[in-house]
């Protein structure tokens, strides 16, 4: 069986005259070749990530790709040919929507809708603590990002990216958000395409590419950003500064010679769940050059032992995943349905009025010290050697210290979310620990080390102790002790200039917080580990 498809001029123009489906391949001929890949009928995105890889070698661009792809996609029932039998997200979405109108009709009160809503995470809970364990700590960081849609008047978009080794679940839980109405999908993207200046495609069809309309108050999952976190220095800082301009939630226009000024001035509000592996140093620099937009949650490395592994060999993981989303989508679907949720017209979010004067004061004052304290682990600092001069053998430059004011509202709002997955529309100290993983995911891994060494020796800590501890030279301390005297978190004392004299750091009284069991008990444990060793496309 042969589909054909329409091909528009200007793609005829760069070389495409004809996308076909024959049999189970896709067929698009460029310059008089043909371009084959793989049809798999059961998997869009499977045919879709064959077909970007088949399109991948030749000459052409990212915005062509994607408009091909277009094409495909919008054909994709007549591809397969089972229209009739296959159910597409639209009908998946209806069919939800209805179930939760039928839902709302049950008429009950605040008090009836919260002890249900309650049970169903508890039950949400059981079912991911009995199948898949490692699941729930992602979950609830996801959950709670979901969630920050639904805030009346919470106009900031929050983007957060799971980091974690390779078959460590990431991916997992963006799939099982995948078929929740309100969200968007994609595995894979260029910044770019947010707003396209496609010239295979006329001015006029653009809109129906641009992805920036299409994450509109929607949940946006993003499973492999690796392409983006690995790019050349040029491409990386062009594509970071588009996301976190997005992620400001005023919309975004830019100009190219291809098709003008093109764009949207509004307010547009999305979250966005993301993973990779790891990222490399140079995007924390340019991440705090460009605005603290962007927040990460490590997870540790899964150390099973033997028997464990020997005995879940025969364990039925698509089994598992099923009852986890029907678990899932149990939980959200009471959720939507809530007495106090408002509905605002032409938005299918429900959402949820804040009672601010109900914030713990204790809560809001956590979360400004978590704010200050990742401001300082964020920033940007120069150090060199300064072997044979007076002074330190290290000097360091004016440090670039992000103000702390971003970064709070946006934990703020993740405390929020957390809060409101709870049925409670204030935060309290419940709500301070994912705060607490997130800042200590989002700071690199390299300063939170010596963060959390401080903390083990009650906020002093000299050459020595850092040279034991962290196995590196005289040399290397005094230049991480600068670097941390220089970001302001400590006060340096020394008992000789030497090369390889003894010095002390102490932590500044601001950030004292940090060393009560208070904070341990909040922090509840949490170690974010390093993953660049597992990704070999990370670049220093």
């Amino acid at each position: 069986m042969t589909t054909e498809f329409d091909v528009s001029e200007a793609l005829k123009k760069l070389g495409i005259t004809k996308i076909a489906s024959e049999d189970m391949t896709i067929v698009v001929i460029y310059q008089n070749k043909p371009i084959r890949s793989t049809i798999y009928k059961n998997d869009f995105n499977k045919t879709i990530k064959s077909l970007e890889k088949a399109l991948g070698p030749h000459s052409l661009d990212n915005e062509t790709i994607q408009a091909i792809i277009l094409i495909v996609s919008q054909g994709w029932h007549n591809i397969i040919g089972d229209n009739n039998e296959q159910t597409t997200k639209k009908e998946e979405d209806e069919g939800i929507l209805k179930d939760i109108e039928e839902l709302r009709k049950t008429k009950i009160s605040q008090e009836e809708w919260l002890t249900k809503l309650l049970d169903n995470y508890q039950g949400l809970f059981n079912v991911v603590n009995k199948n898949i364990p490692n699941l729930w700590p992602i979950l609830e960081f996801s959950l709670s990002i979901k969630t920050v849609l639904n805030i009346k008047d919470c106009t900031l978009p929050f983007a957060g990216i799971i980091l974690g080794p390779p078959s460590s679940l990431k991916t997992t839980v963006i799939e099982l958000f995948r078929g929740w109405p309100q969200t968007y999908y994609t595995d894979n993207f260029s910044p770019k395409s947010f707003v396209s200046h496609s010239t295979a495609v006329t001015r006029e069809k653009l809109p129906e590419i641009d992805m920036l309309p299409k994450i509109k108050n929607k949940l946006f999952l993003t499973p492999e950003l690796a392409p983006i976190f690995s790019s050349k220095d040029d491409d990386l800082i062009q594509m970071l500064a588009i996301m976190t301009r997005i992620l400001d939630g005023h919309g975004y226009e830019n100009d190219t010679g291809a098709h003008g000024h093109r764009g949207y001035s509004e307010d547009i509000m999305f979250a966005q769940i993301g993973a990779a592996v790891d990222i490399p140093y140079k995007v924390y620099k340019h991440l705090t050059t460009l605005g603290p937009k962007i927040y990460f949650y490590r997870l540790s490395r899964a150390r099973k032992k033997e028997e464990e592994c020997y005995n879940h060999l025969n364990d039925n993981f698509g089994k598992k995943i099923r009852e986890i989303k029907d678990a899932l989508f149990d939980y959200l679907k009471w959720f939507d349905i809530g007495p106090q949720m408002i509905h605002e017209d032409g938005n299918l979010l429900p959402k949820m009025q804040w009672a601010y004067e109900k914030d713990e004061d204790l809560a809001q004052r956590y979360i400004y010290r978590l704010a200050q304290l990742l401001s300082h682990l964020r920033g940007v600092v120069s150090t060199w050697h300064t072997q044979d001069t007076q002074g330190s053998d290290y000097a360091y430059a004016i440090p670039t210290i992000e103000e702390p004011d971003r970064a709070r509202m946006q934990l703020y709002n993740l405390a929020r979310g957390h809060a409101l997955v709870n049925g409670r529309n204030w935060i309290t100290r419940e709500d301070i620990s994912i705060v607490i993983k997130v800042v200590l995911s989002t700071a690199s891994r390299e300063r939170v080390t010596i963060f959390d060494l401080l903390i083990a020796h009650n906020g002093t800590l000299t050459t020595s102790q850092i040279c034991v501890s962290l196995n590196i030279t005289n040399h290397t301390a005094h230049r991480t002790m600068a670097e941390l005297k220089a970001l302001e978190l400590v006060e340096m004392e020394g008992k000789g200039e030497q090369q390889n004299s003894e010095k002390q750091i102490i932590l500044k009284p601001e950030f004292d917080w940090f060393l009560s069991e208070d904070f341990s008990k909040l922090r509840q444990g949490f170690i974010p580990e390093d993953n660049s060793d597992l990704s070999p496309n990370l670049i220093a």
